[in-house]
């Protein structure tokens, strides 16, 4: 499909097609909630003397990027709708393409639906169902293009792989059972780790205690990483200096969220670093129809690692990224894309080498997840890992010590939700819909 960039609104604005113009005219009324919107159009079927001229537009951001944004004034917590503009998965041409977040229209059809009453488990990299979408300026994703979703309340889909999911329907979906696109225990949601995720600082290595790892940021930021050695007890190098996170990013791509740093070590062959905790996947729904949720989906990070001795503790993984694209969205259940708590610090007490313990992973519900603490019976000496991101608290950053510093929490991720009838009445959506 070949897109043409529109010219700027103005007296150009009276060249375009009448229906068009009627479209566009609407869009400058609602256009009050597009941020920097780039408008492209699209002709799907234009004749001069044709009555049934229809041009669908699209709005999109840089990039390849959401076709939508929310009106501020929604009510994202206790149901109702929100207005979006008019780059939404309402706008279909007569062949019933799909103009949204994913252009479809190169598609074949779907031909069988996906009905899942059992617990099963997605490989994007491998599962027959993946169609491979070429995604511009990222990784390809699994598309699982059906005619219809249901997964019963007996059901689960848990996704693993490197390329993010995408599961569209050409009518409805229902979630009463789950899908999980997250990092937990073993598991690691797909897309997870973004290869462009970065630190500002890296932690410090330290005879008396390594500095922290910074947590994970994506759509907002980890926190910090906890000061190591920070009596300057041991080498006389100063203290350990903690990792610190590196810069919030708006989402212009389907793409999974950025893994926590590891926390700095004791030295060379001595007590490494806690390891930094995976972040959640990336997952897209769409329905032509509608998207029903009173099940749960979860985008949440993973834990970081307690050091080792006398070494920092690992940061939270951050939340993944869940898109919900449908023109009537009801969710009565919960979607969380929480980050992962920080891992604390290890030490040595006199001859013993005590490691820190693990953060907890990130959960559903709005519950920031705790950092490590509490080793060597809650020796008050040892650092405390950063709390995870969740629900409208930020992540927080892990403690400081005279041992090694506790890692901080990874930062939540981000769910976005683009449809003009959004019914949420009874849900927990953590972090907040954008």
């Amino acid at each position: 499909m070949v897109h043409e960039r529109a010219p700027a609104l103005g007296g150009e604005l009276q060249q375009l097609p009448r229906t068009f113009h009627v479209i566009a005219t609407s869009v400058t009324v609602v256009g009050r909630v597009v941020a920097r919107p780039w408008l492209w159009y699209r002709c799907v079927a234009y004749h001069r003397q044709s009555v049934t001229r229809s041009c669908a537009l699209l709005i999109w951001i840089a990039g390849c990027g959401f076709s939508a944004h929310v009106v501020p004034g929604g009510d994202d917590a206790g149901g109702g709708s929100a207005v979006i503009d008019s780059g939404t998965p309402g706008n279909l041409d007569a062949a019933g393409c799909v103009a949204g977040f994913l252009d479809l229209c190169a598609q074949a059809p779907p031909t069988t639906g996906l009905d899942i009453t059992d617990a099963q488990t997605l490989d994007t990299d491998d599962d027959p169902r993946c169609r491979t979408y070429p995604q511009a300026g990222d990784s390809a994703v699994c598309l699982v293009y059906v005619s219809s979703v249901s997964i019963a309340g007996t059901g689960s889909l848990t996704v693993i792989g490197s390329r993010p999911l995408a599961i569209a329907s050409t009518s409805a979906i229902s979630i009463a059972g789950a899908i999980d696109v997250g990092s937990h225990g073993s598991q690691i949601g797909p897309a997870a780790d973004h290869s462009a995720c970065a630190f500002a600082t890296s932690p410090d290595m330290d005879l008396g205690g390594g500095g922290g790892g910074a947590g994970g940021t994506f759509t907002q930021v980890g926190g910090n990483g906890g000061i190591g050695d920070s009596d300057d007890s041991l080498g006389g190098d100063g203290t350990g200096r903690p990792g610190t996170h590196g810069v919030a990013t708006p989402v212009t791509r389907l793409r999974g969220g950025c893994r926590g740093q590891a926390g700095g070590a004791e030295k060379v062959s001595g007590g490494n670093g806690g390891i930094g905790g995976h972040s959640g996947g990336a997952l897209y729904l769409y329905a032509r129809q509608s998207i029903t949720i009173p099940g749960t989906l979860r985008a949440t990070g993973a834990r970081g690692e307690g050091g080792e001795t006398q070494a920092g503790g690992g940061g939270g993984g951050s939340g993944g990224l869940v898109v919900i694209e449908s023109p009537s969205i009801t969710i009565t259940g919960q979607l969380s894309a929480n980050g992962g708590g920080g891992g604390q610090g290890g030490a040595r007490i006199g001859s013993t080498d005590v490691s820190g313990l693990p953060g907890s992973d990130g959960a559903l519900g709005a519950t920031p997840a705790p950092g490590g603490f509490g080793a060597n019976n809650n020796d008050a000496r040892f650092s405390t890992g950063g709390a995870g991101g969740a629900g409208t608290v930020a992540a927080t950053a892990g403690t400081s010590s005279i041992l090694g510093g506790g890692g901080g929490g990874g930062a939540a991720g981000a769910i976005t939700l683009l449809g003009a009838t959004r019914t949420l009445g009874g849900s927990t959506i953590s972090p907040p819909p954008s």
